[in-house]
């Protein structure tokens, strides 16, 4: 299977999952047009959709979607996590990302929570790949995953400027170390590939993200998603 990221960040986040012969949606945040292009319009592939929150960047096209008559997966909106099928041999498994308290460690604008889910996506041609975004941390802990995409928003050492700002960047976003902790945590020889994704592009380095993220798991290629780049997300099998 491929990964194909059309978008990535605060102007919007989408990445399409494709078999041979369907696709699945990862977040609708850009204009359903560039979605469209992204799928050389042959939209009768899509399987499915599923979005992680409500902010724009994450689910602008999600109405588009459902005038469509296309499966949308939304587990924000059903305030219940629930299991999803789409394409042939695919499972989606939703997951709440709140702190040890309960408490959803995303939040909107004027500071409320805002309830964002993790999921975790299963197919026999690449085993099991989670999706996180949008989140400060991760509390759970997952057994022999295969792919990670996940959100590296910031490093900390390039965060400045005045006190409103730094709040911005800070709730509910992952920085760099964080992310190394989790991939530490469930590394395995399991592990092929790690995206890291959604990046501040004035808080972020990319290079320098992926360089953390391989020491602590040098077996796994290593990458950063931005716009109109493909990924191939092998199965579990030794290459």
């Amino acid at each position: 299977m491929t990964l194909r990221c059309l978008g990535t960040g605060s102007k919007g986040n989408c990445y399409l999952l494709s078999s041979e012969s369907e696709t699945l949606i990862l977040d609708c945040g850009i204009p359903i047009k560039d979605i469209k292009k992204g799928l050389n319009w042959d939209v009768s592939r899509i399987a499915g959709v599923i979005v992680t929150h409500a902010h724009k960047d994450h689910s602008l096209a999600i109405e588009d979607f459902r005038r469509m008559g296309i499966p949308v997966f939304a587990p924000y909106e059903d305030k219940t996590p629930m299991n999803f099928r789409g394409m042939a041999g695919l499972t989606v498994q939703a997951f709440d990302l709140t702190d040890l308290q309960g408490k959803w460690t995303h939040t909107n604008a004027d500071g409320t929570e805002c309830p964002c889910y993790g999921f975790l996506i299963s197919h026999p041609d690449m085993g099991k790949l989670l999706y996180i975004t949008d989140t400060e941390l991760v509390k759970w802990r997952f057994k022999d995953i295969n792919h990670i995409l996940i959100s590296c928003n910031y490093q900390s050492k390039y965060i400045d400027g005045d006190e409103a700002k730094k709040n911005h960047v800070l709730r509910g976003h992952m920085e760099l170390n964080t992310v190394k902790e989790f991939v530490k945590a469930n590394n395995s020889n399991a592990l092929r590939s790690v995206i890291l994704c959604h990046m501040s592009r004035n808080n972020a380095d990319p290079m320098e993200c992926v360089a953390e993220i391989r020491k602590v798991a040098p077996q796994a290629y290593l990458d950063y998603a931005r716009a109109g780049e493909s990924y191939e997300l092998k199965g579990c099998c030794p290459f």
